[in-house]
Parts: structure tokens; C-alpha cells; sequence
């Protein structure tokens, strides 16, 4: 029976095992991106094509920008979805659960911008408000739309959860930092939205020009541009640079 040297064992052992095991896998690791709907709905359509380009299994969530960035806080994401400004969404993270969310050292990623518009009950009778005009409604100091030239019907104001995105841009630029009005109709999504506008007289809310799709909308003065980025814990790098990098080069 022939011998051989006892170093050549391992070399052999070696290449037997990595035959066993196939080839390797071009995905490397999963890299979990958290956050804002309307950005999560477009990385998603170009997932495929994303992880064919960086090597990496992507893991998209779309449970709104506040959400997110807790998740990313939390170490249970390694990327946020944020929708409007990364200040914004934290400050109103913390004002629901006080210390939640340290954005200190985080990076900011810009993406792009989407426009939100306003959308009504089709009954309202309003086709168009001025910027003061949709402060006032949406601060509740104006209570019925006949008060703005529409219906004789009470303003049913609908938002999406705190610290969500659209919310955030328009108490920002809208509302210039003050509350909504306290008897607000607040959903879980914006994806759950639509259906009360559709149904409830009286209503008003705020979506991205995608999701207000279908739905009656009424013209303001204001343009109101929501931006969508990308956050990390410090600067990205390795494969959640990769995904960063293609994400921000895929979207527009």
C-alpha cells in the first residue's frame, strides 16, 4: 500500500470537502433594509437586479420610516428607509418613546424626492387650498369645508402613524413645526389610507403621487417634496456600502 507524506493529508482533505460543499454561493450575507413604504416599494421591484449586482441578498421591509429607524437603532437592520428629513423622523420616534433613537453618528444617504399630494373624499367639494388655508385644516382650526369654499361638511383629518415620512414633511412644511388637530384619524400605514378616503366624508390625508393613485386630489399652492435616503450607523462599508452604492444608482 503506498504511503504519503502526513502534509499532504490536509490538502486533500481539504479539496475533498470544498467539492462536497458545491460551489460558492454568489450571495455573501443579507444586508436588512428597514423603513419608509414608498422607497421600500421601489427597491423591492429592482431587488433581483440589486443583489445580482452587489453579491448580496437583500432583506426589505417596508414598516415606515419611524419604524425603521428604531429597527436600525436596535441593531435589527443594517440599513433605514428614511422618508423626510432624518432630524424630522427622529425627533418624532423620541417625542412617542423618549430615548428610542440617537441619531449621532448616523449617515444620511439621499436618494431622491417624491412628490405628495393632498387627497380627499370626492363629497368635500374643494378643488384646490392655499398653503394657509391647509395649515389651518390641518391644525384643526378650520373644522368644516365650507369654511374653504367646499360641502357644508366636517373635516375629517386621516395621518399616518408618528413618525412616518409624509407626516413628517408635511408637519415640517406645511404645519412649520406645530401639531395636527388632536382628533386626527391616525392609521398604521399609509397603505391603509386610501380605503378611509375613499369611504369617509369629510376626509383629507396627504400620499406620494404612487400611492394617491385612483383617489381625488386637491391642488396647494405649496409643493411639497418629500426626500427619501438611505441611513446608516457611520459611513457604510463592505456590503452594505455595495447595496448604498446600487440602491442610490438604481432609484431615481
Amino acid at each position: 500500500m503506498k504511503s504519503y507524506p502526513v502534509s499532504f493529508v490536509p490538502v486533500v482533505l481539504a479539496a475533498m470537502l470544498a467539492w462536497c460543499a458545491g460551489p460558492a454561493t454568489a450571495i455573501s450575507q443579507t444586508v436588512r433594509l428597514h423603513g419608509g413604504v414608498t422607497l421600500s416599494k421601489l427597491i423591492a421591484d429592482q431587488q433581483a437586479a440589486l443583489e445580482s449586482q452587489t453579491g448580496v441578498k437583500l432583506q426589505v421591509v417596508g414598516n415606515g420610516s419611524g419604524r425603521g429607524l428604531a429597527d436600525l437603532a436596535a441593531g435589527q437592520a443594517e440599513v433605514a428607509i428614511i422618508a423626510g428629513s432624518l432630524k424630522g423622523v427622529a425627533d418624532a420616534v423620541n417625542k412617542e418613546k423618549p430615548g428610542s433613537v440617537d441619531i449621532t453618528g448616523m449617515k444620511e444617504t439621499p436618494v431622491n424626492s417624491v412628490k405628495l399630494l393632498l387627497v380627499v373624499h370626492p363629497a368635500n367639494g374643494v378643488k384646490s387650498l392655499t398653503e394657509a388655508q391647509a395649515r389651518d385644516v390641518f391644525a384643526g382650526k378650520v373644522t368644516n369645508w365650507k369654511e374653504v369654499g367646499g360641502a357644508d361638511v366636517p373635516i375629517k383629518i386621516v395621518l399616518p402613524f408618528v413618525g412616518d415620512g409624509a407626516r413628517v414633511t408635511v408637519q415640517e412644511d406645511i404645519l412649520k413645526g406645530a401639531d395636527f388637530a388632536k382628533d386626527a384619524i391616525v392609521r398604521n400605514s399609509s397603505k391603509d389610507i386610501p380605503p378611509v378616503i375613499t369611504q369617509l366624508a369629510g376626509s383629507i390625508s396627504f400620499l406620494s403621487t404612487k400611492n394617491a393613485e385612483g383617489l381625488t386630489t386637491v391642488l396647494c399652492d405649496k409643493e411639497l417634496m418629500m426626500p427619501n435616503s438611505l441611513v446608516t450607523k457611520g459611513e457604510p462599508a463592505g456590503d452594505v456600502k455595495k447595496v448604498v452604492d446600487a440602491v442610490k444608482g438604481a432609484i431615481k
